[in-house]
Protein backbone atom coordinates (compact mmCIF):
# COMPACT_ATOMS: atom_id res chain seq x y z
CA UNK A 1 0.00 0.00 0.00
CA UNK A 2 1.32 3.20 -1.23
CA UNK A 3 1.80 6.29 1.50
CA UNK A 4 -0.48 8.47 -0.59
CA UNK A 5 -3.69 5.82 -0.71
CA UNK A 6 -2.47 5.53 3.25
CA UNK A 7 -3.06 9.26 3.41
CA UNK A 8 -5.97 9.25 1.55
CA UNK A 9 -8.28 6.66 3.63
CA UNK A 10 -6.88 8.21 7.27
CA UNK A 11 -8.16 11.29 5.66
CA UNK A 12 -11.60 9.59 4.72
CA UNK A 13 -11.76 8.05 8.47
CA UNK A 14 -11.20 11.65 9.69
CA UNK A 15 -13.59 13.33 7.69
CA UNK A 16 -16.24 10.71 8.66
CA UNK A 17 -15.57 11.34 12.17
CA UNK A 18 -16.10 15.08 12.19
CA UNK A 19 -19.20 14.12 10.39
CA UNK A 20 -20.18 12.21 13.12
CA UNK A 21 -19.28 14.87 16.05
CA UNK A 22 -20.24 18.22 13.86
CA UNK A 23 -23.92 16.25 12.89
CA UNK A 24 -24.84 15.07 16.56
CA UNK A 25 -24.13 18.14 17.96
CA UNK A 26 -25.84 20.28 15.21
CA UNK A 27 -28.91 17.41 15.62
CA UNK A 28 -28.74 17.68 19.46
CA UNK A 29 -28.52 21.23 19.16
CA UNK A 30 -30.70 22.61 16.54
CA UNK A 31 -33.24 20.12 15.82
CA UNK A 32 -33.87 18.33 18.91
CA UNK A 33 -35.22 22.04 20.81
CA UNK A 34 -37.27 22.74 18.15
CA UNK A 35 -40.23 23.58 20.13
CA UNK A 36 -42.89 21.79 21.51
CA UNK A 37 -45.62 24.23 19.63
CA UNK A 38 -46.57 21.53 16.77
CA UNK A 39 -48.99 23.64 14.51
CA UNK A 40 -47.29 26.98 15.03
CA UNK A 41 -45.61 28.90 12.14
CA UNK A 42 -45.13 28.14 8.63
CA UNK A 43 -43.69 24.93 8.60
CA UNK A 44 -44.63 22.38 12.01
CA UNK A 45 -42.19 21.88 13.98
CA UNK A 46 -42.41 18.03 13.68
CA UNK A 47 -42.09 18.58 9.95
CA UNK A 48 -38.93 20.81 10.33
CA UNK A 49 -37.32 18.04 12.67
CA UNK A 50 -38.03 15.18 9.48
CA UNK A 51 -36.84 17.46 7.01
CA UNK A 52 -33.35 19.04 9.28
CA UNK A 53 -32.75 15.47 10.04
CA UNK A 54 -33.56 13.72 6.17
CA UNK A 55 -31.26 16.70 5.01
CA UNK A 56 -28.33 15.63 7.63
CA UNK A 57 -28.63 11.60 6.03
CA UNK A 58 -28.47 13.29 2.57
CA UNK A 59 -25.61 15.56 3.11
CA UNK A 60 -23.45 12.39 5.29
CA UNK A 61 -24.32 10.28 2.27
CA UNK A 62 -23.19 12.76 -0.04
CA UNK A 63 -19.74 13.51 1.63
CA UNK A 64 -19.27 10.04 1.70
CA UNK A 65 -19.72 9.82 -2.12
CA UNK A 66 -17.57 12.40 -2.99
CA UNK A 67 -14.76 10.97 -0.69
CA UNK A 68 -14.95 7.62 -2.24
CA UNK A 69 -14.92 9.29 -5.79
CA UNK A 70 -11.61 11.10 -5.01
CA UNK A 71 -10.10 8.50 -3.31
CA UNK A 72 -10.97 5.74 -5.90
CA UNK A 73 -10.40 7.95 -8.82
CA UNK A 74 -9.34 5.81 -11.62
CA UNK A 75 -6.00 5.85 -11.85
CA UNK A 76 -4.15 5.53 -15.31
CA UNK A 77 -2.42 2.27 -16.27
CA UNK A 78 -0.70 0.52 -19.12
CA UNK A 79 -1.97 -1.37 -21.75
CA UNK A 80 -0.43 -4.33 -23.22
CA UNK A 81 -0.16 -4.28 -26.60
CA UNK A 82 -0.97 -7.66 -28.10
Amino acid sequence: MKTSNLYGLLGIVTVAWLLVVGESYFFIAVVRPLGPTIHAGFIPSSVAKIILTAGLGLLWVGVMFVLDTLYTRPRKTPTSAS
